[in-house]
């Protein structure tokens, strides 16, 4: 390799050329490409010195040495242009094939004679056709495509095929239709979505889960309302910022009465504000005390607290046993002396949510955004604070004891309440799996035929 310095090999370009002009100097210089001294003028800057050789014998040493993890510049050049080259294929293919051959087209050509057309994600597919798609992606993979690039012309999910190759091809079906719903069921979730219009399939199917009398998913109840003309329009809203907050609680409540969330928003009664305060259970989210007072003071938030303590017996603890925290934000009535002394009296720690900062008290405000929306944003206003105190109060046992909370599992926060989380789910797992039989031995008996109806 030759070794030439940076002004020995710009001295002999120059040679080669006519001898121009002297170089201006300053900002009249003239930039020739072809000339390494005037190419040493431009911005002022000194020129260079001889750095070539330090470079070039490293680079002769790591040659001699033969470390192959290390490529050359010819090397990486080639390698670069060959990739070049193939997405240039990638580009040009047909049906999206990732490298301009014909195996893109064979694919999307076998995905046709499957008779499947478009987008396959979310797709519910037969097991005959899983197996087909799975024999596909093995052939293509056979002949050097990669899954990524043959996903893209099936247009399905890879999480799909390394499922499916995980599972045996008995369990790659849902059923075989013999966990189909019947026909009863069906009724009775299209005689509840007419009776009650204003529910939503998640309401509809926690309802009659409720009921103990149909235990399906919201999904299928969805399908059924959709297949009757009973569905609702989807609305998509506006995704909201998150903030971040710095100031949360770093541990999650594993049972009852461990956090408590306080908190009050306005009640228009008579064209004039009052003011509903509540107190619940962070764990079950059930609404524990509540008050629809003219003004909140430091005297209503000590009412509420001290009717929650005697209603869940906090007082009647050992003592050194856990006693709630009471989250709240920095109102004038929660950080008053009088509110802090009569709270830590009566055994309770109260914690304050950073200023400006509502999610410190996010299940609070989610329980209090329920009331307002479902309650009290539908009134224009109440007619006086009787009507506001019963109205008010038939939703929240509402709330309480039938209407399902999602964070909870769909149950109600009365239930979580007192039975706690995990019987409820084995509960609902027992009878959702003794549903499954039921149909199963139905739709068995209906594809027997009459003699097996008459044993």
């Amino acid at each position: 390799m030759i070794e030439w310095s940076y002004n020995e090999r710009s001295k002999r370009i120059s040679t080669g050329k006519k001898k121009t002009s002297e170089a201006p100097t300053g900002n009249n210089c003239k930039i020739d490409p072809g000339s390494g001294e005037n190419r040493k003028c431009i911005g002022g800057l000194p020129p260079r010195g001889n750095q070539s050789r330090a470079v070039l014998s490293v680079e002769r040493k790591i040659h001699d040495r033969g470390d192959s993890g290390i490529k050359s510049h010819e090397n990486w050049a080639a390698e670069k242009r060959s990739r070049s080259f193939q997405d240039e294929g990638r580009a040009g293919a047909n049906e999206g094939s990732p490298r301009g051959s014909n195996c893109g087209t064979s694919v999307a050509e076998k995905k046709r004679e499957l008779n499947l057309e478009g987008n396959l994600v979310g797709r519910h597919l037969s097991r005959e056709q899983r197996l087909a798609l799975l024999e596909i992606v093995c052939a293509a993979e056979v002949q050097g495509e990669s899954l990524v690039a043959i996903c893209k012309v099936l247009e399905i999910n890879r999480r799909a095929i390394y499922r499916w190759r995980e599972k045996p091809p008995k369990e790659l079906t849902g059923g075989g239709g013999k966990n189909k719903i019947k026909p009863i069921e069906e009724k009775r979730v299209v005689a509840l979505a007419q009776n009650f219009p204003q529910l939503h399939c998640r309401r509809i199917a926690y309802e009659l889960e409720r009921r103990a009398t149909v235990f399906i998913g919201k999904t299928k109840v969805a399908e059924i309302m959709k297949a009757h003309g009973l569905n609702h329009e989807f609305i998509r809203g506006k995704k909201k910022e998150v903030i971040p907050a710095s100031d949360m609680l770093l541990f999650e409540p594993w049972k009852k009465n461990l956090l408590w969330g306080m908190d009050w928003t306005w009640v228009n009664v008579e064209d004039r504000f009052m003011f509903l305060l509540v107190l619940l259970d962070w764990y079950s989210r059930k609404i524990l005390s509540w008050g629809l007072y003219p003004t909140i003071t430091k005297l209503e938030v000590v009412t509420c607290v001290t009717e929650a303590v005697a209603i869940e017996d906090i007082d009647k603890l050992p003592e050194g046993a856990m006693k709630p925290y009471v989250v709240a934000d920095h109102g004038s009535a929660n950080t008053a002396e009088y509110t802090r002394a009569n709270i830590k009296v009566q055994g309770l720690h109260l914690w304050l949510s950073g200023i400006g900062r509502p999610t410190g008290n996010a299940r609070t405000e989610r329980v209090i955004g329920t009331l307002k929306w479902e309650e009290i944003d539908l009134q224009e206003f109440y007619e006086n604070e009787t009507e506001a105190r019963n109205r008010i109060k038939n939703k929240i046992e509402d709330y309480n004891f039938r209407r399902p909370n999602a964070g909870i599992g769909g149950f109600a926060p009365n239930s979580v309440h007192h039975q706690g989380r995990m019987p409820l789910i084995k509960r609902r797992q027992e009878a959702r799996q003794n549903t499954e039989n039921l149909r199963r031995n139905y739709w068995e008996k209906e594809n027997a035929g009459p003699k097996a109806k008459l044993t």
